[in-house]
């Protein structure tokens, strides 16, 4: 099933071995999915693509909708990533971190590719999309 989301935490733990860290609250489609499946990718987005991120960011309708007009790419833990993003990582899931209302998922990272290095990265803080 293909399901995509933008997070709102997202974090490096370790660089050896190279594990990332994401947020999910507990009682989303997101959640439910990756814990079945183990696994997770993660699109870094670029500062012209602010669309993209509303789009997976539950603005627009769930399911299919939010991949019509997405060039995606299969990573090698077999789901997708967002072809024009900066960055790419697939990560398989080593340990969740329950929570109240949220989990924290930490991934260890098996495949990361840097796409586009000269763009700078789109970040949330403080209820609005900037750039570092």
């Amino acid at each position: 099933m293909v399901h995509g989301m933008t997070v709102n935490s997202f974090t490096s733990v370790s660089l050896d071995p190279p594990i990332v860290a994401i947020t999910l609250a507990n009682q989303t489609r997101t959640a439910n999915l990756v814990q079945k499946s183990g696994r997770f990718s993660v699109s870094i987005l670029a500062k012209n693509q602010k669309s993209l991120a509303e789009k997976f960011s539950g603005k627009v309708i769930e399911g299919p909708g939010r991949f019509d007009n997405v060039s995606t790419v299969l990573l090698p833990n077999e789901i997708p990533g967002i072809a024009e993003s900066l960055s790419l990582l697939a990560c398989e899931v080593i340990q969740v971190i329950p929570l109240k209302n949220s989990s924290i998922y930490l991934g260890k990272v098996l495949y990361s590719e840097v796409i586009h290095q000269s763009l700078e990265p789109l970040v949330y803080q403080n209820r609005e999309y900037k750039t570092l």
